[in-house]
């Protein structure tokens, strides 16, 4: 759910948090229902009209109540947004992972003036 959406600069913040009733333990696949704690996550996003974009999200960890499982705690994630441990959206983290594949490390190999070291 967006709470707010505020330019700062040149930039666009975005102020969101999960509403979901559930998260999936990535453990032992076990729904979670009992809610543990929340915390702030900053995610930097894609540019919109070529200004920064930024998402603060607050996630709520749950309790994982299977017994077997070693993970006491889940964060629930946001499909298609974010993934585990990520400070870049999905997309985002696509995007600079295809520019990367696209250079190839050419750009460190050029020199200041254009030409190639030798």
């Amino acid at each position: 759910m967006v709470d707010g959406v505020v330019r700062v600069g040149a930039s666009v913040r975005i102020a969101a948090r999960c509403i979901a009733a559930t998260a999936r333990c990535p453990g032992c696949g076990t729904l979670s229902v009992r809610v543990h704690s929340r915390y702030g996550r900053r995610i930097a996003d894609t540019a919109v009209a070529g200004q920064e974009t930024a998402i603060a999200l607050q996630v709520r960890r749950f309790f994982c109540d299977s017994t077997d499982c070693a993970k006491k705690t889940v964060a629930e994630q946001l499909d298609q947004l974010t993934f585990r441990y990520g400070r870049r959206t999905v997309i985002l983290q696509r995007l600079l992972r295809h520019i990367a594949l696209a250079l190839g490390g050419q750009a460190a190999n050029a020199s200041p003036n254009g030409w190639p070291r030798p």
